[in-house]
C-alpha cells in the first residue's frame, strides 16, 4: 500500500479528505494527520510516507517550507497542494519545487482522487525505474544493454553519481573503451513534417553514423529515446575536424533517407568536454542545439558550445504581455488567448532583432512554461478536461517537433484553442448549473454582505472567472444581480409592512441608508416614501 499523510491547520479539512478519497481503490492507506508543518516535519520522518496532501499556510512551517525540508531528506515525496484561489502565485512557487499537483478549495472527491491517481502514478513510475536499475545490476553478461544503460541514465536521471565515478571504473562497470581526450554529445533531433504515429524512424541511419564514427573515435554510443537518437563520441581533440566531416557526411544520408518519407533531421552538437565529469555540459548545450533550430531552421549541423539559461519573462516587456496572456488564460477565452499569444509572439519577432541573448532554448522553456500555467489555471478554477492528461502528452510532443518558430507558436495557439474548446463544450451545463446556484445562494443571502470573492470561492471559481462566466450565462454583471434582488425585497418590505426605511435598508443588506435611498431612486424612478405612498 501507498502511504499517505494529511497537513492542514482545520481539522475540518482533515477529516474531509480523509473521508472523501477511495483509499482502498487507490491502493492506499492513510498513515497520519498533522495540523501543522513542525508535526508534519516529524510524521514524515517517522512514518516516510509516498505522497503528502498539505495546506499552504499554517502555521510552524507553511506548505512550502515544508516542502523544500522534506524534499531535502526525502526527493521522491509526492506533495498534492491545496490552497485557495488567492494563493495562485504559492503554487507557482511550489510547482519550482517539484510539485506537480495544486487543488484549490473546496475539495470535491473527483480532483482529490485524479490528484491521488496522478501522485499514484508518479510513485510506480519512479518504483518501476527503481526496478529497471536493480535489473540492469543483475544483466552483468548483457554487455549491450550494460553500456546503452549508461548514456540512458545521463538523459534521464542526470549526472550526479553516474559522472562522479572514475573512467576506469566506468569503463570496467560499463564495458567501455574511453580514453583520456575530447567528449562530446550530439543529438539527432527528426521532426515529422506532418503528424505521425511511425515509430523506429531513423533507426538504420542512426546505426550507420554510430559505425561510421567507430572508424575514427576511441568510443562510440548512441541510445534512441522518444524518437530522437543521442550519440556520445569519445576521441582524440585533433581530429576534431575530421569527427565533423563524418558528421556532415551522415546528415546528408540521413535527409537523403528520411526527406521523402516527410521528416526534418536537425543535429544538434554539444560542446566538446575534455572528461566524462562535464559531460552534462556537452549534453545541455546538445540540447540548446537543438532548441535553435527553431531560429538557425532545421536540416543543418548546429554546434552550441555553451548555455547560460536567461528567462524571457525576465525582461519587462515580455512580462507584460506574458501577464496579459495569462490574464486571457484566466477568462478562458478563445480569442483573447490567441491575440494575446500572437501579440507576444510579434514582440518576440522584434527582440529577436535587437537581442542577441533570445535564443531557441530561451523560446521553447517560454512555451513550456505557458503550457504549465495553463493547466495550473485549470485545476484552479476547478475546470475538468476528459482525456487531459493524454491531451497534454500529444500537445507537448507537437512542441516539441515544432522546428521553426512560426510552427512553434502555432502550435502553442492549435493546442490551447483545441483545448479551450473542448472545455467550452463540456463545461456548458456545468456553468448553467453553478450560475443557477449563484442565484439561488444571492436569494436566500442578499442581506448579507456577499462579495464576489466569497461566492466565487463557494461555487469553486476566482473571483475574476466568475465575474465574467456570471455576465456571460445571465447579461448582466454580479453586482448588478444582487442590487436587483435587493430592490425587490425592499419592495416587498415597502408594500406590506411598516417597518421604517432605516431598518429595511438593513434588511435588504445595505448599511448606509443614503446609498440604499439613491440606489431605490435609480431603480424605480422614486424614493422609498414615495413608492410606499403609492404601492402599499
Amino acid at each position: 500500500m501507498i502511504k499517505v499523510i494529511i497537513v492542514d491547520d482545520e481539522p475540518r479539512i482533515c477529516k474531509l479528505i480523509a473521508n472523501l478519497a477511495p483509499w482502498d481503490e487507490l491502493g492506499m492507506e492513510v498513515v497520519g494527520i498533522a495540523h501543522n508543518g513542525v508535526d508534519a516535519l516529524k510524521l514524515i520522518q517517522s512514518q516516510d510516507p509516498q505522497i503528502v496532501v498539505t495546506d499552504v499556510r499554517m502555521p510552524g512551517l507553511d506548505g512550502l517550507e515544508l516542502i523544500e525540508q522534506a524534499t531535502q531528506d526525502n526527493p521522491d515525496l509526492e506533495f498534492i497542494l491545496i490552497s485557495g484561489y488567492e494563493e495562485f502565485a504559492y503554487a507557482q512557487r511550489a510547482m519550482s519545487f517539484g510539485v506537480k499537483d495544486y487543488l484549490s478549495k473546496p475539495i470535491n472527491r473527483d480532483n482529490l482522487s485524479l490528484a491521488l491517481t496522478r501522485a499514484r502514478e508518479a510513485v510506480q513510475a519512479r518504483e518501476r525505474q527503481r526496478a529497471l536499475e536493480d535489473e540492469y545490476a543483475n544483466i552483468h553478461k548483457d554487455e549491450a544493454k550494460i553500456r546503452a544503460s549508461f548514456l540512458r541514465d545521463l538523459i534521464l536521471l542526470g549526472p550526479d553519481e553516474l559522472l562522479a565515478t572514475e573512467m576506469e571504473a566506468v569503463n570496467q562497470s560499463y564495458y567501455f573503451h574511453f580514453h583520456e581526450g575530447a567528449f562530446r554529445i550530439i543529438i539527432i533531433q527528426i521532426d515529422p513534417v506532418q503528424p505521425t504515429k511511425a515509430k523506429g524512424i531513423g533507426a538504420q541511419q542512426g546505426a550507420v553514423l554510430a559505425s561510421s564514427l567507430q572508424s575514427a573515435a576511441y568510443e562510440v554510443e548512441i541510445a534512441e529515446l522518444n524518437g530522437n537518437f543521442y550519440v556520445l563520441v569519445n576521441y582524440d581533440p585533433k581530429i576534431g575536424s575530421t569527427i565533423k566531416a563524418l558528421l556532415q557526411k551522415n546528415l546528408m544520408e540521413f535527409k537523403t533517407s528520411l526527406s521523402p518519407l516527410g521528416f526534418m533531421v536537425t543535429f544538434g552538437c554539444g560542446a566538446e568536454v575534455p572528461s566524462l565529469s562535464e559531460l552534462q555540459l556537452s549534453l545541455d548545450t546538445a540540447k540548446a542545439a537543438v532548441d535553435e533550430r527553431i531560429l538557425q531552421g532545421a536540416g543543418q549541423i548546429i554546434v552550441q558550445d555553451e548555455h547560460t539559461p536567461r528567462s524571457i519573462t525576465d525582461d519587462e516587456r515580455f512580462l507584460k504581455l506574458y501577464k496579459k496572456l495569462t490574464k486571457a488564460i484566466e477568462l478562458l477565452h478563445v480569442d483573447m488567448v490567441s491575440k494575446a499569444i500572437r501579440d507576444l509572439k510579434a514582440e518576440l519577432l522584434k527582440g529577436l532583432a535587437e537581442d542577441s541573448w533570445l535564443s531557441g532554448s530561451a523560446l521553447k522553456s517560454l512555451v513550456r512554461e505557458i503550457v504549465n500555467t495553463y493547466y495550473i489555471i485549470l485545476r484552479t478554477n476547478n475546470v475538468r478536461l476528459e482525456d487531459g492528461e493524454a491531451e497534454r502528452a500529444a500537445w507537448e510532443e507537437a512542441l516539441d517537433h515544432a522546428y521553426s518558430l512560426d510552427l512553434l507558436f502555432a502550435e502553442l495557439i492549435k493546442g490551447i484553442t483545441a483545448s479551450l474548446t473542448r472545455i467550452a463544450e463540456g463545461e456548458t451545463k456545468r456553468h448553467a448549473e453553478k450560475i443557477a446556484l449563484a442565484k439561488r445562494y444571492v436569494e436566500e443571502h442578499y442581506m448579507e454582505n456577499i462579495t464576489l470573492e466569497d461566492l466565487g470561492e463557494y461555487l469553486g471559481f476566482n473571483p475574476s472567472y466568475f465575474s465574467t462566466l456570471f455576465k456571460k450565462e445571465t447579461g448582466t454583471s454580479f453586482v448588478e444581480y444582487l442590487s436587483r434582488v435587493r430592490m425587490e425585497k425592499a419592495k416587498e418590505l415597502l408594500k406590506e409592512t411598516d417597518l421604517k426605511i432605516q431598518d429595511i435598508c438593513l434588511m435588504v443588506g445595505y448599511n448606509d441608508v443614503r446609498y440604499f435611498r439613491k440606489l431605490f431612486a435609480r431603480s424605480t424612478g422614486l424614493s422609498p416614501n414615495e413608492y410606499r405612498r403609492i404601492f402599499a
